[in-house]
C-alpha cells in the first residue's frame, strides 16, 4: 500500500504539466500572436480549438517548426509532459521574434515590440498566395498584420463555389486596415502556376490535361472580365522558372512576377525548380544560386522592356509558411484600403517584396546623372545591400559590424541603363531572407538581344520537348494548338534577338 501511495502522485506529475503563455503589447494590452511550443524531443505541442498549421496538408516540409505553430488571442494554455521547452512567439514581419526556454509547468508573458511600423510610414502589405480555410483567414491576417491576403478559392479541380453561392462582395474585411479577397484562381499544371486575383466571377480551371489547354486560355478568360479603366482581374506569374513563363510574357504579359515567392520558407529553402526549367547548377549553385537564378530571369524580362511589379506570396496552407512570411509592400498614398486601390498601388509603385528586411529606394534628379538613395532596415544583421541596373550590380555596400541599418547614396549614369532597383540580404541560418524593390525605369538604351536569345533558346527547347513527348497530349490536335502558341512566342523573341 505504501508503494502505491508513492506511485500515484508521481504518475500524476508525469501525466501532464501546463505552459501558460500570455502575449501583450508595450502597454500591457493582450494581443494576438503566433506561437511554437517545442519539446525536448523536437515534438511540437498545440492547444486544441485554435487555428493551427496542419501537417497533413503541408508539402515539402512536415518537419518544419512552423508546421506545429498555432495562433492565440492574448492567452493560451498548452498541456505538455514535464520537461524543458522552447517557446517562440511572433506577430509578423514588423515585430521582434521572441524565444525563451523554460521548464514546464510555467507561466510566461511575451511582449513583442515593433522594429518598424510600415503603416505609419505609409505602406500596405500583401500576401498574394494564400490557401487557407475560410475560418482561418481573419485570425491570420490580424495576427501577422497583413493588410491584404489573396486567398485562392479556385485551384485546379478544387473550388469553393461548386456548392455555395458567390458572394456579392468577394472581399472580407476584418477592419479598416485588413482585408482578404476570395475570388482568386490558380492554374497550376505542367506549364507553370498562373495566379489570377480579383475575379468578378469564378472561372473553371478544372481540366484533366497537364499541358492542355495552355494556361493562357484561363488568363484570357479572366481578363475578359475587366471593365474599362479597371485593372482587376490581376495576373500574377507565381515565379519565373516555369517552362511556359516566356510564352506568357510574350503573349499575355503578367501584371506582376513572383520575386519573394513560396520557395522561400521560414525554416528552409526549396532550392530546386520542381517541374520548371532546371538551372545550370555550376553557374547557380546552392540556395543563393537558386535565388540568383530566379532574379536573373526577372532581370532579363525587365531588360526586354516588360513592366513587371515584383510580387510576393507565402503559399500558406500548402507550404510551411505563416501568412505574410513573404509579402510585398505598396505605398498607399493616403487611399482607403480596397482591393482595387491596393493593386493600383502595386502597379504604379514603388513596392518592396520581402521576407525580412525593408528597403526604401529612390532615384532623384533629371537627365543622365541621377542620385540613387537607399535606406535598408532590418531586425537582424544586414549582410549586403546592392543596387542592380539591367541585371548587373553597379553598387554594393555593407554595414559596419553587425549593423541593422544602412543608408547611402551614389551617382548613377542613367544613359547606360533602362532600369535600376535595389536588393538586400540579411543573416539567416537555414533559408535566405531578402528584400527587393520595384524597378525605377530610366530613359537609357540597353541592348537586350542577348536576353532575347536566352528566351529564344528556352522556347525552342520547350517546342522540341513538346514534339518529342508522345504522352503529353491526348491528340495531335491538342499538341498542334499548343505548338501554335509556342511558335508565336518563338517569333516574338527571334525578332528581338536580331
Amino acid at each position: 500500500m505504501r508503494l502505491l501511495l508513492l506511485a500515484l502522485p508521481l504518475a500524476a506529475v508525469l501525466a501532464a504539466a501546463e505552459i501558460r503563455i500570455l502575449a501583450v503589447d508595450a502597454s500591457g494590452t493582450p494581443v494576438r500572436a503566433r506561437v511554437e511550443v517545442r519539446g525536448p524531443d523536437g515534438k511540437m505541442y498545440q492547444p486544441g480549438g485554435i487555428v493551427s498549421e496542419r501537417a497533413k496538408r503541408i508539402r515539402f516540409g512536415e518537419d518544419h517548426p512552423s508546421v506545429g505553430s498555432f495562433l492565440m488571442d492574448g492567452e493560451c494554455r498548452v498541456e505538455v509532459p514535464p520537461g524543458r521547452y522552447l517557446v517562440v512567439v511572433e506577430r509578423g514581419l514588423e515585430y521582434e521574434r521572441l524565444e525563451r526556454s523554460m521548464d514546464a509547468p510555467a507561466t510566461i508573458t511575451f511582449t513583442n515590440r515593433r522594429w518598424i511600423d510600415m503603416d505609419k510610414l505609409g505602406w500596405w502589405s500583401g500576401d498574394l498566395h494564400v490557401h487557407r480555410a475560410s475560418d482561418e483567414l481573419i485570425p491570420m491576417i490580424l495576427t501577422e498584420d497583413v493588410n491584404l491576403g489573396a486567398n485562392f478559392t479556385v485551384w485546379n479541380k478544387r473550388s469553393w463555389w461548386r456548392d455555395k453561392p458567390v458572394p456579392a462582395d468577394p472581399v472580407v474585411r476584418a477592419d479598416d486596415r485588413h482585408i482578404t479577397t476570395l475570388l482568386n484562381a490558380e492554374d497550376e499544371r505542367g506549364g507553370g502556376a498562373w495566379c489570377i486575383n480579383g475575379l468578378r466571377e469564378p472561372i473553371d480551371v478544372a481540366v484533366d490535361g497537364r499541358w492542355y489547354p495552355a494556361g493562357i486560355k484561363f488568363v484570357e478568360q479572366a481578363r475578359a472580365q475587366r471593365r474599362p479603366g479597371d485593372l482587376l482581374p490581376w495576373f500574377d506569374c507565381e515565379k519565373p522558372i516555369w517552362w511556359e513563363t516566356p510564352v506568357m510574357m510574350a503573349l499575355a504579359t503578367p501584371d506582376s512576377l513572383g520575386v519573394a515567392h513560396n520557395h522561400f520558407t521560414q525554416y528552409g529553402m526549396l532550392d530546386n525548380e520542381v517541374w520548371g526549367r532546371p538551372r545550370d547548377q555550376r553557374q547557380f549553385p546552392g540556395r543563393r544560386g537558386f535565388v540568383e537564378y530566379c532574379l536573373s530571369l526577372y532581370y532579363r524580362y525587365l531588360n526586354l522592356g516588360f513592366k513587371l511589379a515584383p510580387s510576393a506570396g507565402s503559399a500558406t496552407g500548402v507550404l510551411p509558411n505563416p501568412m505574410g512570411y513573404n509579402r510585398v509592400y505598396v505605398r498607399r498614398n493616403g487611399q482607403e484600403l480596397t482591393a482595387a486601390n491596393w493593386y493600383r498601388a502595386l502597379r504604379d509603385g514603388p513596392s518592396i517584396a520581402t521576407n525580412g528586411p525593408v528597403l526604401f529606394f529612390e532615384v532623384k534628379g533629371q537627365g543622365n546623372r541621377r542620385t540613387v538613395e537607399v535606406d535598408a532596415r532590418s531586425v537582424v544583421p544586414i549582410r549586403v545591400v546592392e543596387v542592380v541596373a539591367n541585371g548587373r550590380v553597379v553598387h554594393s555596400e555593407k554595414p559596419a559590424g553587425n549593423g541593422r541599418n544602412l543608408r547611402f547614396r551614389f551617382r548613377l549614369d542613367a544613359a547606360k541603363h533602362s532600369w535600376v532597383a535595389a536588393r538586400c540580404f540579411v543573416d539567416a541560418e537555414r533559408t535566405i531572407r531578402m528584400a527587393h524593390t520595384s524597378p525605377v525605369y530610366l530613359d537609357g538604351r540597353f541592348d537586350a538581344r542577348e536576353d532575347a536569345r536566352y528566351f529564344l533558346t528556352w522556347v525552342e527547347e520547350l517546342i522540341s520537348q513538346t514534339r518529342a513527348d508522345a504522352k503529353r497530349f491526348q491528340s495531335d490536335a491538342e499538341r498542334d494548338e499548343v505548338l501554335v502558341l509556342y511558335e508565336r512566342a518563338k517569333t516574338f523573341y527571334a525578332r528581338r534577338a536580331q
